[in-house]
């Protein structure tokens, strides 16, 4: 901006010139729990203001061995110079009920109030402006980056009178505490949405969606032909070594989200060794299940892929004989909260919690006539589009509420709040 265009008042004026001093942080090696001192950690805890829940303590002791000074005070700008990925970060210091100090990576940042107004100065370093400028004067090739205080005191900051500074202070906290309720708020539809599709999923498998006459309760292993759920191949079978750049593919857990195959992980093995692995093929139309279950289910119904693929362990495949299960209705079933409960007490393993294929083949599936089954489907694969087009209005308006945040403050720093 130049100084044609600001408001009148306003002025460019480099930080060096103005009334702030700029201190470093303290190194506090011994720090824990029950301490009496708050000690602020870099600032990966404060990309926009600082979380008090995330903050350490140190002694009293710890905390007398500091140089006098070395307390935080109400208005502090908390300053984020090196780390990774964290650099540029900023915090203001509103108070603690007890005292506070910052770690050695935080350039502490005091203004005089009478000329630049702390908060101000926190907000405009958070601009595309500011952090551009950052960005332009870090140093570093080892991936930890740093910025000094005698760089950052060479940037130029566009001043407003004292007392509208205060106005745009008072005006961005209002926005910012208004945005942030919306985007609390916005957070809540992915939940809802996903609540709501396990309902679907819930009552079309129970019936509640159609009439729910003439259904019967059929073990997996009897709805699909001879070596109908088989699983990929394990150990030895199939090494990292034997992975290509091109051939046969190979689907892993990585592909399998729910209900939807993921194609953006490619793995492949030589056509050579396809050979050797030729009874793991899966064809478009399997339904692929991850044998994982944390939280829910994943599994797919594979669609045409551009290479010839085999499944890797712990990636089930199920190929149901479709004149006693449609596909399309057994995946729903596969991937409703029914499916979930019946499973999660047979699952094993500590840390990666599964189960086998001889679970799965003794899964007792809720069955209807296929015209009923062609009808749960056409009427979820209704609501589930009804939910992605929602899902598609939440992604496009949370992008928008996130940009924002530049948008405000550009406008701030121009003097049009």
């Amino acid at each position: 901006m130049m100084e044609k265009e600001l408001p009148k008042g306003w002025e460019i004026i480099r930080l060096e010139d103005l009334p702030i001093t700029f201190r470093r942080g303290v190194n506090a090696k011994e720090k824990g729990i029950e301490g009496e001192v708050y000690y602020i950690p870099s600032g990966a805890n404060f990309p926009n203001g600082i979380k008090t829940e995330k903050i350490q303590k140190i002694s009293l002791e710890v905390y007398n061995s500091f140089k006098e000074g070395a307390a935080l005070c109400k208005g502090d700008v908390l300053f984020n110079s090196g780390g990774v990925g964290t650099l540029g970060r900023v915090g203001y210091f509103v108070g603690l009920d007890l005292q506070a100090v910052a770690d050695s990576f935080i350039l502490i940042i005091r203004t005089d109030t009478e000329r630049i107004r702390s908060k101000y100065l926190y907000y405009w370093f958070q601009t595309h402006q500011a952090q551009k400028l950052i960005r332009e004067n870090t140093k570093g090739t080892t991936g930890i980056t740093s910025i000094k205080s005698s760089d950052i005191q060479t940037f130029i900051i566009p001043i407003a009178p004292i007392k509208e500074q205060q106005i745009i202070e008072a005006k961005l906290d209002s926005i910012f505490a208004h945005l942030e309720v919306a985007k609390q708020g916005l957070e809540k539809i992915p939940v809802m949405l996903k609540q709501f599709r396990q309902t679907v999923l819930t009552q079309a498998v129970t019936g509640k969606l159609t009439e729910g006459v003439g259904w019967n309760k059929i073990k997996l292993g009897q709805l699909v032909g001879k070596g109908g759920i088989f699983d990929g191949p394990f150990g030895s079978n199939l090494k990292s070594q034997d992975y290509t750049v091109d051939g046969v593919q190979v689907i892993r857990l990585e592909n399998i989200d729910f209900l939807r195959f993921n194609h953006s992980k490619l793995t492949f093995i030589s056509k050579e060794k396809h050979k050797t692995l030729v009874k793991h093929t899966v064809d478009q139309g399997d339904i692929i299940f991850s044998s994982f279950i944390s939280e829910n289910i994943r599994a797919c119904i594979l669609p045409k892929l551009e290479f010839e693929a085999i499944a890797k362990a712990d990636c089930f495949c199920i190929r149901p004989d479709e004149n006693k299960i449609l596909k399309e209705y057994l995946i729903i079933f596969l991937v409703s909260r029914i499916t979930y409960n019946m499973l999660v007490n047979h699952i094993h393993g500590a840390t990666r919690p599964r189960i086998n294929t001889g679970q799965l083949k003794v899964l007792e599936i809720n069955v209807p006539p296929i015209q009923e089954q062609t009808e749960i489907v056409r009427r979820v694969e209704a609501l589930f589009s009804k939910a992605d087009a929602i899902e598609a209005q939440y992604i496009k308006l949370k992008g928008q509420i996130n940009q924002l945040p530049q948008a405000i403050l550009a406008k701030a720093f121009r003097g049009e709040v």
